[in-house]
């Protein structure tokens, strides 16, 4: 909530969104980004990829516009990004941009975990948070020479500049988010539509302390640090004001983890508000917050039990099980709510055939129960995806044919027990590996792919093969010894190097051992 001073910088940016309006206005970061550079006094162009093509909200002055501004999610928007700066005649090189061209900064999950494959691309990587450092941002473009702009944000807390080599640098954080800056005025432009609809999206945590091996955010947004039921309350109130709504979006990796989140849902649902939680922990949904969450009009809950295995659960940290799956769907159809998806995965390392038929025991079990109680069951079936800054980055993904197969399975006996499956695709899952895995050497398969005729698995094959980049290694499990190539260019407090490889030593000692290794206990396992 704190603001910066108003001060006209005399220069603008454009916030660059990888991907349509109606995402990107779905997305807490672009209105953060949005409106914390505003306040600042900096002028704020948007731009987006509508059906291929880029689309600048307004005319773009090269000499006015001293940086663009990245959001990057995800790591399969990289080849838009590419796509973008071409469409608006910026080099995608940053070796090859010159005096006249803006400085392309990004950040987000994806280049926080590991900027590697796109950092011959961008000219600066914030590692981290935006908050802590947005004023020192806004200072350093106010320079006339872009080396010297260049210059000043190398010297910024979790801001890598590869042309002036200064990493490793730290991810950067907000410490206390009561007392961070907070975007109240979340209105769309006119005849835009936010994916989930319209809404004030209400963050109460960020981070997580449950501490899952596989979560690559869970891990890079640690410490867990909450808003205050004060807070919250302020925020929200004022927020559906500014932003003309009457619903607002709750946004968290663990919702209930916070103490204030039934006070601030009950609160919700006296104003007279609509509101809709994030994915829940399963142990969390009691049946009292199943009742709170469907009088807030919120129809269907997710929950990720991940496995049905317990030895998976087990050695992916994530102690939930049958029961516990059982009990909180349950008490969802009890409370009121009128549907339950579940998020789910396969071919985790070491998973053999028990453990997989334990997942589809299960998975079956909660959609009878939850049919049989007169609900909308719905699910979601994924193949693990090993990804950077997490004790499971070491992982392989697992053998195409077998992935397959196994989703193929639960999918349809998923199906037959009557819920409405969906799922991401395994050829798919390989490019989101591959780029998640990337050294350097993968920003030149990033613009070749770009520039293919289409984005599909197939032609990011034929990128990588023509660019001489070894899809096997990035997607084969690597020696528990070798050190992944980001960590010498990032450090991540509280997800250090030797932690996530005790973390992998453990999860392979559990798996190996059938659960004996582990002394954590799950209602149902032995």
């Amino acid at each position: 909530m704190r603001r910066g001073r108003m001060v006209r910088k005399g220069y603008s940016i454009l916030l660059l969104y990888p991907g349509p309006r109606s995402v990107a206005y779905s997305s807490l970061a672009f209105y953060m980004i949005k409106s914390l550079f505003s306040s600042l006094g900096i002028g704020v162009k948007t731009a987006f990829i509508e059906d291929g093509y880029v689309d600048v909200d307004g005319p773009l002055d090269p000499r006015e516009t001293r940086a663009i501004m990245v959001s990057l999610p995800y790591e399969v928007m990289y080849a838009d990004l590419v796509k973008a700066l071409e469409s608006i005649g910026i080099p995608v090189w940053r070796m090859g941009r010159g005096e006249e061209h803006p400085i392309v900064i990004g950040g987000g999950p994806a280049v926080t975990a590991n900027p590697l494959p796109v950092i011959d691309i961008l000219d600066a990587v914030l590692v981290g948070e935006l908050e802590p450092v947005a004023e020192q941002i806004a200072s350093s473009l106010a320079s006339s020479s872009r080396r010297e702009r260049l210059r000043n944000l190398s010297t910024i807390p979790g801001v890598l500049v590869p042309a002036m080599e200064n990493w490793p640098v730290t991810r950067v954080y907000v410490e206390r988010l009561d007392e961070a800056w907070y975007p109240l005025d979340q209105r769309p432009p006119n005849g835009v539509e936010p994916v989930w609809g319209r809404g004030f999206i209400l963050e109460t945590s960020r981070g997580c302390g449950r501490g899952c091996r596989f979560c690559m955010e869970g891990s890079i947004f640690r410490p867990r640090r909450d808003r205050s039921l004060p807070t919250l309350e302020k925020l929200m109130i004022e927020g559906v004001r500014r932003s003309r709504v009457r619903r607002v979006i709750f946004y968290s990796l663990v919702f209930f983890d916070n103490r204030a989140s039934d006070a601030i849902l009950e609160r919700a649902v006296e104003e007279g508000l609509e509101a809709s939680v994030p994915s829940l922990r399963a142990e969390t949904l009691t049946e009292e917050r199943a009742r709170l969450i469907a009088r807030a009009g919120q129809k269907t809950v997710t929950i990720a039990p991940e496995t049905g295995s317990c030895v998976i659960s087990k050695a992916i940290l994530k102690p939930i099980g049958e029961e516990i799956t059982l009990w909180a769907a349950r008490n969802a159809l009890s409370g009121g709510v009128k549907g339950v998806k579940l998020y789910l995965m396969v071919g985790f390392p070491g998973e053999d055939e028990e453990e997989f038929q334990q997942t589809v025991d299960t998975a079956v079990k909660v959609v009878r129960l939850v049919r049989r109680l007169g609900g909308i069951a719905k699910a979601s079936v994924n193949p693990f995806m090993p990804k950077p800054v997490t004790g499971m980055q070491w992982a392989g993904l697992g053998d195409r044919s077998l992935l397959r197969k196994r989703i193929a399975i639960l999918t349809r006996e998923l199906a037959k027990s009557g819920a409405r499956v969906s799922g991401y695709d395994v050829r798919w899952a390989e490019v989101q590996v591959a780029l998640a895995r990337g050294s350097r050497d993968m920003s030149r398969v990033i613009v070749d792919w770009a520039r293919s005729p289409s984005q599909t698995p197939s032609s990011f094959r034929r990128a990588a093969k023509r660019s001489g980049v070894n899809l096997s290694w990035l997607l084969s499990e690597w020696p528990p010894d070798y050190t992944p190539p980001w960590h010498e260019y990032v450090e991540h407090p509280r997800a250090e190097l030797w932690r996530l490889r005790r973390d992998w030593d453990i999860y392979v000692k559990v798996v190996s051992s059938k659960g004996g290794e582990s002394r954590l206990r799950i209602p149902g396992c032995s």
